[in-house]
């Protein structure tokens, strides 16, 4: 084989890598914070890590951290994505028991209506079903909401490790929920808490 078939051949071979490593995504890759006591797992090729969440809803303010996993490829409003998944800490003033949970439903309960209105006239979200991720346990419900004319669907998490809650939301326009809900499973999945 001469220089110049070689060249074209290695030019051949790292643009076919080049395609099927994009295609294959950015791999998984995971986030963990010791000083809040969590990790996940998350597609890289799919979300891009932010700690700039301020775009997003929460169930009030006292949020000690925050971070996103934003789809780049996705609904935009001005410069902010709107597709994706955010985790917002809480610290709470006791520690929480097993025991405690339904006082923690009623507490939730009770700002969900702070909640919907930081989303939207529109919003609508469903009742407290009680959720357990990989042994951290809490609650979950489903939402929907219009923003700037898209209707959204999200699924949102609230979760007890003790003295802290995490509340996971993830959200997604409705045309792009069924493409990206599976990869919320994902990541929800593979959420991990410990003590």
């Amino acid at each position: 084989m001469r220089k110049s078939q070689l060249v074209a051949a290695l030019v051949a071979v790292a643009a076919l890598t080049g395609l099927l490593v994009g295609a294959c995504g950015g791999g998984i890759k995971t986030y963990s914070s010791d000083t809040y006591r969590f990790s996940l797992s998350y597609d890289s090729g799919q979300f891009t890590e932010s700690t700039d969440t301020s775009a997003q809803g929460s169930t009030g303010g006292g949020s000690v951290f925050s971070v996103g996993f934003m789809d780049p490829s996705g609904t935009k409003s001005g410069d902010t994505y709107r597709d994706g998944m955010v985790v917002s800490v809480y610290k709470l003033t006791t520690k929480v028991t097993e025991s405690m949970l339904p006082l923690v439903k009623t507490e939730l309960e009770k700002l969900l209506p702070q909640l919907a209105s930081s989303l939207g006239s529109d919003t609508k979200i469903g009742s407290l079903e009680a959720a357990d991720v990989n042994g951290t346990k809490g609650y979950q419900a489903e939402a929907s909401y219009t923003m700037e004319g898209t209707p959204f669907k999200a699924r949102l998490y609230f979760l007890i490790n003790g003295e802290l809650e995490y509340q996971v939301s993830m959200q997604a326009a409705d045309a792009r929920w069924s493409e990206l809900e599976p990869k919320f499973q994902e990541v929800i999945d593979s959420f991990k808490a410990t003590q």
